[in-house]
């Protein structure tokens, strides 16, 4: 099934309400008199092709990469975004692939039911996208909304040129992110890519910019479209297309605490496999890997006559804490109850009647972690009475989750001992 981020395009993109957040707020400048933390402002007197060539001498510098080819940045406004993104977003989708994926969201209520994975997905990017850069067609868009060149437009390119570098010394195809069955270990490569160029921008724009050209920058987060875009959007969707630059940020800053970018370049070439990973950096440094999730045999059969499996991903730690949170859970007590992750394995179920469930199997690291999430689980279980069961016997690891009519009785197979 389709990545739930709504996609499988690999490329990676700049997000303009955060990009200004990540860039103002999440390093604080060291100002001079002057407001000034850099050796010189970029000009925006200068022809776009001289400011570019600059910005790429400096993230060069900061990253300590060099590019082997040149990719011109192409300038585009809004619209021209938005007929991109409709076009890359339908040659990679198909119409069965998102239905799969709208089926999963919608039947663990991440998704409203009826919502358009499409649209929704298209209306957040269109607002909010900044720029982008795609591996596969070797392309650096940034999007001008001002008609001017201004802050945005330059911390954008740091961003964006910062993936260039990332894609031709590492290959960023190579990082499996179009496996269409592991969405959790795809999100969190995601994050480290996009923690990567995050983390460039924000030393590229507190040595560069002045503090009027922050003040624009700050300005650019506010934009009411913006805003509006990120109001509307699923809650899923907002916090699965945020993580990437928030806590992708704060994992490269791990490494970096203790390796510098040659920390970041290893990670690149020996990436993380989960989510939880990223939550939780030393568990990447001590390599502790998901546990591969198997589910029984024969699932769809066990929920009866004209039931068949439709497809399978891992959801991980991230998604099953917003999935908490989605079912009443307070966020705290959602990040407690999903820490102790090990892994999981999800169906989606389809049976007759046009009827859909998903069966969820769920393995922690601790007995207690399980207790933990089968309690929490339950609170966002309890609105969906007889159409939800919870599975899980004391002093086990294993908690299974059933949802759909015709299916909730699957719960006790699924938490069963897996041969």
């Amino acid at each position: 099934m389709p990545h739930f981020r709504g996609g499988r395009r690999p490329a990676t993109f700049a997000l303009a309400a955060l990009l200004a957040v990540a860039a103002c707020g999440t390093v604080a400048p060291t100002t001079g008199p002057s407001g000034f933390t850099g050796t010189e402002p970029p000009s925006t007197t200068l022809p776009a092709t001289e400011l570019y060539a600059q910005i790429r001498a400096d993230v060069i510098a900061i990253r300590g990469l060099q590019p082997t080819k040149a990719v011109d940045p192409v300038t585009i406004d809004e619209a021209t975004l938005r007929s991109n993104l409709q076009a890359e977003f339908d040659t990679e989708n198909t119409p069965a692939e998102l239905a799969v994926a709208e089926d999963v969201l919608i039947t663990l209520g991440l998704l409203p039911t009826g919502t358009s994975l499409r649209a929704a997905t298209l209306d957040f990017q269109g607002a909010n996208v900044a720029g982008y850069y795609s591996p596969d067609k070797d392309q650096l868009f940034v999007v001008n909304r001002s008609g001017r060149l201004g802050a945005a437009d330059l911390v954008t390119y740091a961003h964006e040129f910062t993936h260039q570098l990332q894609d031709q010394r590492i290959d960023l195809n190579a990082l499996g992110l179009d496996v269409a069955d592991r969405s959790d270990r795809s999100l969190a490569r995601l994050a480290l890519i996009e923690g990567d160029a995050v983390s460039v921008q924000n030393t590229w724009t507190t040595e560069h910019l002045t503090s009027q050209q922050l003040g624009e920058l700050l300005g650019s987060a506010l934009d009411p479209k913006a805003l509006e875009a990120l109001r509307r959007a699923p809650a899923f969707l907002r916090d699965t297309a945020l993580f990437p630059y928030t806590d992708g940020l704060a994992f490269v800053s791990r490494l970096l605490s203790s390796g510098g970018y040659a920390a970041v370049d290893a990670a690149l070439r020996d990436p993380p496999d989960s989510t939880e990973q990223i939550l939780h950096p030393d568990r990447y440094l001590k390599r502790q890997a998901p546990i591969e999730v198997t589910l029984p045999a024969g699932l769809a059969a066990k929920a009866g006559a004209g039931w068949s499996e439709a497809g399978r991903d891992t959801l991980g730690e991230v998604v099953l804490g917003i999935w908490l949170r989605q079912g009443g859970v307070t966020l705290a007590e959602a990040r407690t109850a999903s820490a102790g992750w090990g892994g999981d394995r999800l169906a989606l179920l389809r049976g007759p009647g046009g009827a859909v469930g998903v069966a969820l199997r769920t393995e922690w690291d601790t007995s207690a972690d399980a207790d933990e999430f089968a309690t929490a689980a339950a609170t966002a279980l309890a609105p969906r009475g007889s159409a939800a069961s919870l599975a899980h016997a004391a002093g086990s690891k294993v908690v299974a989750v059933a949802i759909g009519p015709g299916v909730a009785a699957l719960a006790t197979s699924l938490a069963a001992a897996v041969g």
